[in-house]
This record gives structure tokens, C-alpha cells and sequence, in this order.
């Protein structure tokens, strides 16, 4: 290894440059490095009213028709994928930040749902459904 005047380890050019790169990514973004590990994990909230559960998933770039909501046991599960146009791609990339394909998010639900009830509307990339509380459960 070569060493510097004070007898420190001195690195390649190329291997500071990708060090940097890499500490970069994990300040600027910290799950950047972690993206093909992860997956696709659209951004979502769920919250309560007294009557429902509402969930708002952010969408953007995804077909209404490749999403679905369902609720089994209990759980709300949403799905979809979202891809990227080919025939967009004309030239080469230099950074590619946007995840594409198939997601999963599954969420416990604090309390039963009516499942026939359940109503959903999709508007600018965002996914909005109320789920209503089953009769059982609304106190």
C-alpha cells in the first residue's frame, strides 16, 4: 500500500472518487444505496376518522388500472407496479433516481373494514380510498 510523508495508507484517485460517491449517497439519501434491496415502497398515509380508515398513496407515473386495494385478514394490502416508457429511452442515463415496477405495501388495520364498502379514487398520481369501519366495530 503507499503511504504519504506522515506514513498514512494513501487510496487510488478511483477508489476516493467512488468513496465519496458512496458517502454521498448515504447522507444525501440515505436509502439510495438500498433501492434495489428495497424495492419500489410507494409513500402512503393511513389515518382514522370516526367512522373510516382513510389511505392516500402517492402514485405518481402509475396506470389506475395497475393498482388494486384489497383487505385480507384484516390487512389492507395495496398493489401495483409502474414502468418506464422504452421508447422514451434514447439515451443514456446519468442519474436514474425513480424506481420502477412491482410494490406490495401491506398495513394491519386497527379494526375491521366493511370490504363492500370500501370506495377509492385515483387523481393527479394519487390514490385516495375511504374504508369503512364494519358495524361491529364503530363505537
Amino acid at each position: 500500500m503507499p503511504k504519504d510523508e506522515n506514513g498514512s495508507i494513501t487510496f487510488p484517485l478511483q477508489v476516493s472518487q467512488e468513496m465519496e460517491k458512496l458517502f454521498e449517497e448515504m447522507t444525501d439519501r440515505p436509502w439510495g444505496i438500498c433501492r434495489e434491496i428495497r424495492g419500489w415502497q410507494p409513500s402512503l398515509d393511513l389515518y382514522e376518522t370516526e367512522d373510516a380508515f382513510i389511505l392516500e398513496a402517492d402514485l405518481p407515473g402509475v396506470k389506475q388500472d395497475d393498482v388494486t386495494i384489497e383487505i385480507e385478514n384484516n390487512h389492507l394490502v395495496l398493489r401495483g407496479s409502474r414502468h418506464v416508457e422504452s421508447g422514451l429511452l434514447t439515451g443514456s442515463f446519468h442519474i436514474m433516481e425513480r424506481s420502477s415496477g412491482y410494490f406490495v405495501r401491506r398495513i394491519k388495520l386497527p379494526q375491521p373494514v366493511d370490504n363492500d364498502t370500501v370506495i377509492g379514487e385515483y387523481h393527479d398520481g394519487v390514490l385516495r380510498a375511504r374504508l369503512p369501519k364494519a358495524e361491529a366495530s364503530q363505537t
